[in-house]
């Protein structure tokens, strides 16, 4: 009762500072790169009035919820303190205090607040997005893609793209849609849109496309083409994956009316949040964080990268369960097993679902000896007997899994080279 009571509230006040200051929303969802795309878009729009103050302000780490997302709206400094196994932060009666007295302050007189909020909506159960869109007109709406991730709160695929939908269908008709073209969804979802619709591709035929992708010892590289032109963007980033990130930055940042190359300038400075992909080079070993969470399509993603990073070098990959996909836990898996016969010279698998990991790549074709199953309370006595080296190893799985315990024990032993 006192959580829907102040799911009510927060909604009320944020609602009532949207009204009164009217803020350029740009909201963003998808099943993933929702944060990093976020980012990306604070970095290339980030710009403070004559008196130091931010014009732009975006959703603070995973407050994405239906608390959170109000929370931020009121406070855009706000960030919690309370998180749950998941990593969601919880907001707590002397938060929910602390913001009120915020929010009335804004609503009563008036006072600066940020021209553009970057919000990024998480859906986790059937009319999350819906709910959003009760109270948040975007100017800007972005959809990263549509996984198998959150399946198991839905009765069927339909209804989870259906859900996502509703964010792009709510875009003002004077704003812009911004779609994956590579999501195999994107071509149903930009038929009933109003706004102005671009799409976003790694390929070509899209209204932002990349060519010519690398990576280097500094980070990722590529030529994106836009409707303006070319531009090289260099990113101190190095999953491929992060391309679809600068691609709609760049497709965002010139909506507002930005340059590509001061766009790319900016682009060369953005960081990722921790547990995304960052990578680690120690003496003789380079490891891949990569545990803020999984799903299938995000664990495709970072083999891929792998793969391409790791050059010559032998690829190693510690994978756990991906969680929340319902219906789709068991393809999702095995597609995981797939890609790493393909990719991965040595295999650890980390739970139940790790062990379907394992046995479709051994299936598919890797050596049984080149997997292992490991408990992360004993990792620390089965991993280095195996490593080597010059490995680059990736880890990844959800965040209950506890793989950045993993990472933390890797750290620890290679952190004096």
């Amino acid at each position: 009762m006192l959580n829907k009571m102040l799911k009510i509230w927060l909604r009320f006040l944020a609602d009532r500072i949207l009204r009164k200051y009217n803020p350029k929303i740009v909201a963003i969802t998808g099943s993933a790169g929702k944060t990093t795309t976020k980012d990306a878009i604070y970095t290339v729009l980030q710009t403070q009035d004559d008196n130091g103050r931010e014009l732009v302000a975006k959703t603070q780490g995973n407050l994405n919820t239906e608390f959170g997302v109000p929370a931020n709206i009121i406070d855009p400094n706000f960030v919690g303190s309370v998180r749950d196994s998941y990593g969601k932060t919880s907001i707590t009666i002397k938060d929910a205090w602390q913001i009120s007295l915020k929010a009335i302050k804004l609503i009563l007189t008036k006072r600066f607040y940020p021209k553009i909020l970057i919000l990024e909506l998480g859906l986790e159960n059937p009319g999350d997005i819906t709910y959003f869109m009760e109270f948040i007109v975007p100017e800007v709406g972005v959809l990263t893609n549509i996984g198998d991730v959150h399946l198991e709160h839905f009765d069927n695929k339909a209804d989870l793209v259906k859900e996502k939908q509703s964010l792009i269908l709510k875009v003002k008709p004077s704003g812009l849609a911004v779609l994956n073209k590579d999501d195999q969804f994107s071509g149903m979802i930009v038929k009933d849109v109003l706004a102005k619709k671009v799409l976003i591709s790694k390929t070509d035929n899209a209204d932002y496309s990349a060519s010519d992708i690398g990576v280097s010892s500094s980070g990722l590289h590529f030529l994106a083409s836009g409707p303006k032109g070319l531009i090289k963007i260099n990113l101190s980033v190095y999953g491929q994956h992060f391309v679809y990130t600068a691609l709609t930055a760049l497709a965002v940042g010139d909506y507002f009316g930005m340059s590509y190359q001061d766009m790319a300038n900016k682009l060369a400075t953005f960081k990722t949040e921790k547990g995304r992909f960052e990578r680690f080079d120690f003496k003789s070993f380079t490891l891949i964080d990569d545990t803020y969470n999984a799903n299938p399509d995000s664990v495709k993603a970072a083999l891929v990268s792998l793969a391409k990073l790791g050059n010559q070098r032998r690829k190693v990959a510690i994978l756990g369960d991906m969680k929340e996909l319902g219906t789709a836990h068991h393809k999702g898996h095995q597609q995981v097993g797939i890609l790493a016969a393909e990719t991965l010279d040595l295999l650890f698998v980390v739970g139940e679902g790790g062990e379907l990991i394992k046995d479709t790549a051994i299936n598919s074709g890797l050596d049984e000896n080149k997997t292992i199953e490991l408990d992360v309370t004993k990792a620390k006595d089965v991993i280095f007997s195996y490593l080597r080296d010059n490995d680059i190893v990736l880890v990844k799985g959800s965040r209950v899994m506890g793989m950045d315990k993993i990472v933390n024990i890797i750290k620890e032993k290679f952190r004096n080279e």
